[in-house]
């Protein structure tokens, strides 16, 4: 059999895939693995049969994979970290070893990085963290120190006044025992539809990550007497560190982290602001390390080897060293492993005298990475890398024969001294271009999916920005190398970088301003981006299967229909669907009107990330909603609003509606002044309003007045909305307390509803058990974090026998409302 390792490689791949999608007893997969292996021996010397050999070898290896993920990911023996620890977090003493240290910053480095912080922070007081994983090895309990085991990623915060290069943190290096005092919890299931498994994420990392933990002061961290260290990994970690601060010694404090990042996979100290803007002009990968960082350092170390005249053996030797160490040192991400075998087995296969078999070693460098960690084929970057290379092998050549074809046949037909001067840039830009184009094809529907993102200036994009990072790569390279041998000569490299960083950022962040430079999309379907590869494999592939052009257009052109107008012909269930979002303390909830028209009610958190995009946003994707045709916001407060600027960027927003005050306020100003560049209507709303468009159902304001109160807080203010949908209503309440309570009652309205939305996240007020005798709810839910729902707030709505669910507790909420009745679930449930 030709390439033995492609089916291999792919049987092995459906296995992984089989073993997370199923939970067989992992007693019953090594039974049946047993079987088949005893059926391909018997099979094999005594039958000298092929007839049931393969089938029999390829299940024993789809079986085989199957056993080998569950033995990395299922077992988890009973003195583990996940048996000790909740999602709350819990004060406590662990002892452990580091196994990943952190990036400790020198004295010149970190002062550097501290001014430069504070003069982007303007004089406010700015908090400095490092990371490192914990090998947790002993937890000291009622009973005393108890053995346990897992990993844990220690976060530690340190204050302005807390060098970085203190004994304490210096002493923070791989294998170095140490005794934690810090708040340790598991990280939470996705509270919500289309939000980021960041457990299932920790998880998938190499090692596997099982709990975190914060530390608030460094104080709590206590050295204790050094371990038995592999003097490999010491000095590996002990290099990266000392690497990394050469480059924020040497390099411009605002230009470091984005070099560090690019040369060594340090991405700690690059904004979001920054990551975003890359993410929006389809450029990612040059701040990642990818394999095409690993192509730019095995360039660059080749051609002073070849200048030398070193001989062909010594510069495979040195190659394969160079690869090796900067994979080590770049954290042997998949997307580095990747790069990094396949350049291996080139380059060792002249050494044996044999040609290279490409798709041979795209192969091996799969397999050889999902035996090092199986869960690695979920991993976001390994399938772009992976996609990213097989477009670019066997895409880019086809897509500069179809687009250049008359250039390339005039070149063939040219002798060297007939081109001219501007031949080898005319190249330069026709191969980039042609690169860039495949790549992107090949990754389209993968980004789509995962990150919500259309870029389709990416290859005009690449072009332009290419020369500045290979400025950065190459001098970065001959900074580190000064750095450590010269430093005086260093600073002259760091100086380019830094410009060549400063030009980059510049040129990035304009291009993503363009008209059309990027676009927010839905994201195809798993059966959408199966049909997409399958269209692209015929194309690559239509001489060899002998199919006509004709064919694959008819059957690309059907596919792309039924894919499309299944998504927008759907069955419309007549029902009002209402969701409440997990974001913690604040409030996010979706209404889904049965004639296809929606409303958001209030996009705002406390916590400290942005719920418009990384809550809000992936649930409407989910939804499949391009567009909103009513935001409410109930008041100005931070956790009823903060995640709109997200949602007005990633969404065709209609109208945004709101109590009188809040278009008042300092606040509201500065939101209608973004809504007014969206050209977003806006409206204020008052009690006794009707709001129209959402028939049959009707959305009602009972609060406040139209001209509200200065006696009232801004909470007491807050916008009142009832709905009501086939004889069924619910009452949102924002954050009315008392005195709004009192309002809403003294004026008789008709507050009485199905579902009620417990004012102000579940705190108590007074007058709640009048409030809800009057509602004669049947349904109560809560928007909240586990600490501000009253005790008593519960025990009221128990003493009325309300159905009462809570978000940080069961997840989304979910209300459906039809002629049927109430249906209600939870995400967690």
């Amino acid at each position: 059999m030709q390439r033995p390792v492609i089916p291999i490689t792919i049987l092995f791949l459906c296995g992984i895939y089989l073993g997370s999608q199923t939970k067989i007893p992992l007693s019953l997969t090594l039974g049946i693995c047993l079987f088949f292996w005893i059926v391909c021996f018997f099979t094999l010397f005594l039958n000298k049969s092929c007839v049931f050999l393969l089938p029999s070898l390829s299940v024993f290896i789809i079986i085989l994979a199957v056993a080998y993920f569950d033995c990395r990911n299922d077992f988890i023996p009973r003195n583990h970290i996940e048996h000790a620890l909740g999602t709350q977090k819990s004060l406590l003493r662990i002892k452990g070893a580091i196994v990943k240290p952190p990036i400790i910053l020198e004295v010149n480095a970190h002062n550097k990085l501290f001014l430069n912080r504070q003069s982007n922070t303007f004089g406010e007081k700015s908090h400095h963290k490092i990371s490192f994983i914990l090998q947790a090895k002993e937890m000291k309990t009622v009973s005393g120190w108890e053995e346990i085991f897992g990993h844990i990623k220690v976060t530690v915060y340190l204050q302005d006044e807390e060098s970085v290069s203190g004994i304490t943190l210096q002493q923070l290096v791989y294998g170095q025992r140490v005794e934690l005092l810090g708040h340790a919890y598991l990280p939470k299931t996705p509270g919500n539809p289309g939000e980021f498994n960041y457990e299932n994420y920790l998880k998938r990392q190499k090692p596997s990550i099982n709990s975190l933990m914060t530390i608030l002061h460094i104080n709590n961290i206590k050295i204790a007497d050094p371990a038995s260290r592999s003097r490999f990994y010491s000095f590996i970690y002990a290099l990266r560190n000392y690497l990394n601060n050469i480059i924020y010694t040497h390099a411009f404090s605002n230009s470091a982290p984005l070099i560090s990042s690019m040369l060594l996979g340090n991405r700690a100290g690059v904004s979001v602001e920054t990551i975003d803007t890359f993410a929006k002009t389809g450029i990612i990968h040059f701040i990642a390390i990818s394999g095409f960082h690993v192509g730019i350092v095995i360039v660059t170390a080749l051609l002073p080897l070849r200048a030398l005249g070193v001989n062909q053996t010594a510069t495979i030797g040195i190659i394969v060293f160079v690869t090796i160490l900067y994979a080590l040192l770049t954290g042997f991400n998949p997307p580095v492993q990747r790069a990094g075998i396949m350049a291996i087995v080139f380059f060792c296969g002249y050494l044996v005298h044999r040609q290279w078999d490409i798709t041979s070693s795209i192969f091996t460098a799969i397999l050889f990475i999902l035996l090092q960690n199986p869960s690695d084929l979920f991993s976001i970057g390994f399938q772009l890398s992976i996609m990213a290379t097989m477009g670019i092998v066997y895409g880019a050549p086809k897509i500069e024969a179809v687009l250049f074809k008359t250039a390339l046949f005039v070149e063939k037909l040219q002798a060297s001294e007939e081109r001219g001067r501007l031949f080898f840039i005319k190249k330069y830009v026709r191969k980039l271009f042609c690169v860039s184009l495949a790549a992107w094809i090949a990754t389209l529907p993968l980004t789509a999916y995962y990150f919500h993102l259309f870029t389709p200036y990416v290859s005009v994009i690449s072009i332009i920005v290419f020369p500045l990072f290979w400025v950065i790569i190459v001098s970065g390279i001959v900074l580190l190398l000064f750095g450590t041998i010269f430093p005086p000569f260093a600073s002259v490299f760091a100086w380019l970088a830094s410009v060549a960083d400063i030009g980059l950022e510049s040129i990035v962040s304009t291009l993503s301003f363009l008209p059309y430079s990027h676009f927010y999309v839905i994201g195809p379907s798993l059966t959408g981006i199966f049909a997409y590869y399958l269209l692209l494999f015929f194309l690559l592939y239509r001489t060899y299967l002998s199919i006509h052009y004709v064919h694959i257009v008819l059957w690309g052109l059907i596919s792309a229909n039924v894919l499309t107008f299944s998504g927008i012909i759907k069955f419309r269930p007549h029902a009002l669907k209402v969701t409440c979002l997990d974001v913690g303390h604040g409030a996010a909830l979706f209404i889904q009107f049965p004639n296809g028209k929606n409303i958001l009610y209030d996009a705002g958190t406390w916590h400290n990330y942005d719920v418009g995009k990384q809550i809000v946003a992936p649930f409407l994707w989910s939804e499949k909603i391009k567009k909103i045709d009513l935001v409410i916001l109930s008041h100005e407060h931070n956790d009823h609003w903060s995640g709109l600027p997200s949602i007005i960027e990633r969404f065709n927003v209609k109208r945004m509606y709101s109590q009188p005050y809040f278009f008042q306020s300092e606040i509201g100003h500065i939101i209608l002044e973004r809504l007014r560049k969206k050209n977003i209507h806006t409206a204020a709303l008052s009690h006794g309003l009707e709001i129209k468009g959402f028939e049959p159902a009707t959305v009602k304001i009972l609060h406040p007045s139209f001209s509200p109160s200065s006696s009232l807080s801004t909470n007491d203010n807050s916008c009142v909305v009832k709905i009501e949908y086939s004889g069924h209503s619910i009452l949102l309440c924002g954050d009315i307390q008392k005195q709004g309570i009192n309002t809403l009652l003294s004026e008789q309205q008709a507050v009485r509803s199905d579902i009620v939305q417990i004012p102000h996240h579940g705190s108590y007020s007074v007058n709640l058990p009048q409030f809800i005798n009057r509602v004669q709810p049947s349904y109560a839910f809560i928007n909240s974090q586990h600490n501000t729902v009253s005790h008593m707030t519960t025990n009221t709505l128990n003493d009325y026998h309300v159905v009462t669910t809570q978000t940080h507790r069961d997840g989304a909420i979910t209300f459906l409302l039809n002629k049927n009745g109430i249906m209600y679930s939870t995400h967690k449930n």
